[in-house]
């Protein structure tokens, strides 16, 4: 996973897989048949994993706009590595584009995953009285979801921490 999500699909050989997993090649297509179904198989591990951990993170948090904003502060994470590998879900569907009939299926439902945590958090916003219940949660976690995608990118083509950090609060004045 870690090694797609840094190089992309096409960028990965098979002598990378190999050695990021320590199989042989017979082991590695039995294992997973070929390149593309074991791909498929480590987004779907990562958009899975990060969807628990967004769920939980959102169970712990001190209110769910605390979580959103921790959200939007973890973009800047990627930003202090040397390359940063952006989001796995964005670098996907910008690679694969249209292109991939299963891997777009998988697209989908990573977004509609990341999505629903998204939408949860804002309808608990509302219960709790953070946000006014006239904003409609599933459109607000759209809102988030572009916002995630659109900081992620821009870390990787190096927009500054501070610059960052001015926008985030733009996006935080705006939900409420």
């Amino acid at each position: 996973m870690q090694l797609f999500w840094s190089k992309g699909y096409e960028a990965t050989s098979l002598q990378d897989l190999l050695e990021a997993t320590g199989l042989s090649k017979s082991s590695l297509y039995e294992s997973f048949g070929n390149k593309q179904s074991l791909f498929e198989a480590a987004f779907t591990r990562y958009f899975d994993s990060r969807s628990k951990q967004m769920r939980t993170r959102l169970e712990q948090a001190d209110s769910p706009l605390a979580f959103i904003r921790a959200c939007l502060l973890s973009v800047l994470e990627d930003a202090e590595r040397n390359t940063p590998r952006g989001c796995m879900l964005v670098n996907v569907a910008n690679e694969f584009s249209t292109a991939d009939p299963a891997v777009q299926q998988l697209i989908g439902l990573a977004t509609r995953r990341f999505r629903e945590v998204f939408e949860q958090a804002f309808a608990q916003a509302q219960s709790c009285g953070e946000i006014p219940a006239t904003r409609a949660p599933a459109a607000l976690a759209l809102y988030m979801h572009c916002s995630m995608s659109g900081l992620r990118t821009q870390v990787k083509s190096g927009l500054q921490r501070k610059d960052l950090l001015s926008v985030i609060e733009i996006i935080m004045s705006n939900l409420s």
